[in-house]
């Protein structure tokens, strides 16, 4: 009797083991799942601030960017300016002075400026000759004339990068006198 009491203790601790075999497994698959969700849990964060750091400095970047393109716009209309006085001064120069070679030095002067604000993105308007375009023109008064069609140019106007940097100043044309009209008038 004592051997089969034997066999039954033994069967027991056997019975005992595996159970506790079983119960160590089963902590160890809730822990595993526990640091697996915990590690999906760090990669997400890590994505997540990845993707917040690229995002960063994209908007830096572009930012950056602006910045520069402000300066330059705001160089070149100042320039623009100075561009202006010397074709009012090249358009009233006298007869005698125009085959000067220290004109024709200027010219080329401000000739090699307009060259290299061209290769940074500035760009003429046409006006004269053009209909009237109020986001490209400034309309500062209006003459007999085709309707609607820029007479004269003030002012020149300009593009950078292909958006409007400053318009340009021009006379609108009006229309033409009715002869009823001027035939009222002179008679």
């Amino acid at each position: 009797m004592f051997k089969e009491d034997l066999d039954l203790g033994n069967n027991n601790s056997v019975t005992e083991a595996k159970t506790e075999r079983l119960e160590d497994v089963e902590v160890l698959k809730e822990a595993l799942l526990e640091e697996k969700n915990k590690a999906e849990g760090y990669l997400a964060n890590w994505q997540r601030t990845q993707a917040d750091l690229d995002n960063y400095s994209k908007q830096a970047e572009q930012e950056k960017l602006e910045i520069v393109e402000f300066a330059n716009k705001t160089l070149i209309l100042n320039l623009l300016v100075i561009l202006d006085d010397f074709e009012r001064a090249f358009a009233s120069l006298p007869a005698e002075l125009s085959n000067s070679s220290w004109i024709e030095g200027a010219m080329l002067i401000v000739n090699k400026l307009k060259t290299i604000l061209e290769a940074q993105g500035l760009a003429e308007i046409n006006a004269r000759g053009e209909c009237f375009d109020p986001y490209l023109h400034e309309a500062a008064g209006q003459q007999e004339g085709e309707e609607g069609i820029i007479i004269e140019e003030i002012r020149k106007g300009y593009k950078f990068k292909d958006k409007l940097l400053r318009p340009s100043m021009v006379i609108v044309g009006k229309g033409q006198k009715n002869r009823t009209q001027e035939e009222r008038q002179g008679v």
